[in-house]
């Protein structure tokens, strides 16, 4: 493949640019206290950092559940405690409705994206390239026609590469490397 803005052949999957960037450490560390409190220091450590580039090729997230149940139940506390005062004007028991109503909607949305959006969006983007010297994001399947698209994905790999592969003219490999034409 080559990169269309800038032609460069130096090109590496999302995914791997993505798991490059992230880096685990852990060990261990001993230390000892000197002055008015005598005494030694044991532990140990366990950390995770990740780079920027890293960051921006974040793959596609799930919806989260627990997070919304617990800020929709802590909402509706409150919620009921203004329901609860006494008198329920309408403008309020329409709030109190569409609120108990949220939290349902809210988790089948996100369960509809979970189980069907979100892994053809992590197929593409596990299928993403990065030109290494310029920085621009390929999608293979964007500069294939369309009959090859339609023959399947082996297909389509092959296409890609076969499209996009450097020409060489026959001269180039039968002349030794030595010899300098005039």
């Amino acid at each position: 493949m080559v990169c269309p803005n800038c032609s460069s052949t130096d090109l590496r999957k999302v995914s791997l640019v993505h798991a490059a960037g992230i880096h685990e450490s852990r060990g261990w560390f001993l230390g000892l206290l000197l002055g008015g409190a005598d005494g030694a220091l044991l532990g140990r450590y366990r950390g995770t950092s990740q780079s920027r580039l890293s960051r921006l090729l974040n793959p596609p997230r799930k919806l989260p559940y627990f997070g919304p149940i617990a800020l929709w139940l802590f909402g509706f506390f409150i919620l009921m405690s203004f329901d609860a005062q006494g008198k329920l004007s309408w403008p309020m028991a329409v709030l109190s409705a569409a609120y108990v109503l949220l939290l349902p909607a809210y988790l089948l949305g996100s369960v509809i994206y979970n189980l069907f959006f979100r892994p053809n969006k992590f197929k593409q983007w596990q299928e993403k390239f990065m030109c290494q010297r310029c920085g621009a994001i390929i999608e293979p399947d964007r500069y294939i026609t369309p009959f090859v698209r339609k023959q399947g994905a082996r297909a389509s790999r092959f296409w890609i590469s076969a499209l996009t592969r450097p020409v060489l003219g026959p001269d180039r490999h039968s002349q030794p490397p030595n010899s300098i034409k005039c």
